[in-house]
């Protein structure tokens, strides 16, 4: 059990120094988005191995997602500062009517932040063309509620630690938040799966 649990440790942390090594690659601005889906691609496939989390696989992964996986982050990205930068002129006025256009545009922003977490999943499981991909994300963000508040609030606790133990962020957070991503939105993507495999039959 302790054996196991070391090496679920080293699993997270040589995950999330691929991640800062490969984003640095990418100087950031280019670097984030294929290295979040390196880390997502090596999660799913090492199944809890640390053995299979290689270099040579992450180079692989970075190399092979690089402009696919800007264009998602990106469009994501830019929807996202589009929709802050509206909700923060928003909050500065006063009235019922603005304070539900905050409500619609906070709910709307996280909707589009939860569809990008499916995206970063599905992408490492199925072979979908980009508009294909949103669509099947966007789908699945309105699955189970339940399923969307479980991820919010295990990336929020993430974020939380993250915040007050800064060491984090070099050893853990972005292969916690993977790991997270994969664990809270399973149910949703076994019903999906099954829903694809019975569309085939």
């Amino acid at each position: 059990m302790i054996d196991k649990g070391f090496k679920g440790v080293w699993l997270i942390v040589k995950l999330n120094l691929l991640f800062v090594l490969f984003s640095l690659c990418g100087l950031v601005v280019f670097g984030v988005g294929p290295a979040l889906q390196m880390m997502n691609d090596l999660f799913v496939e090492s199944e809890f191995d640390y053995k299979e989390i290689t270099f040579h696989k992450a180079w692989e992964s970075f190399k092979g997602h690089f402009v696919r996986s800007n264009q998602l982050f990106w469009l994501y990205n830019g929807c996202l500062a589009i929709l802050f930068y509206n909700l923060y002129l928003s909050v500065q006025l006063k009235g019922l009517l603005w304070l539900i256009i905050d409500f619609l545009l906070l709910t709307m922003s996280l909707l589009i932040f939860v569809s990008y977490q499916y995206v970063l999943v599905y992408e490492s499981e199925y072979e979908l063309p980009i508009l294909q991909l949103i669509k099947l994300s966007c789908i699945s963000v309105f699955l189970s509620f339940s399923s969307f508040l479980k991820l919010l609030i295990g990336i929020a606790i993430i974020l939380g630690f993250s915040w007050g133990m800064k060491g984090l962020l070099l050893f853990a957070t972005f292969a916690l938040w993977t790991a997270w991503n994969n664990i809270a939105t399973k149910h949703n993507r076994e019903f999906v799966e099954k829903r694809l495999v019975g569309n085939e039959s």
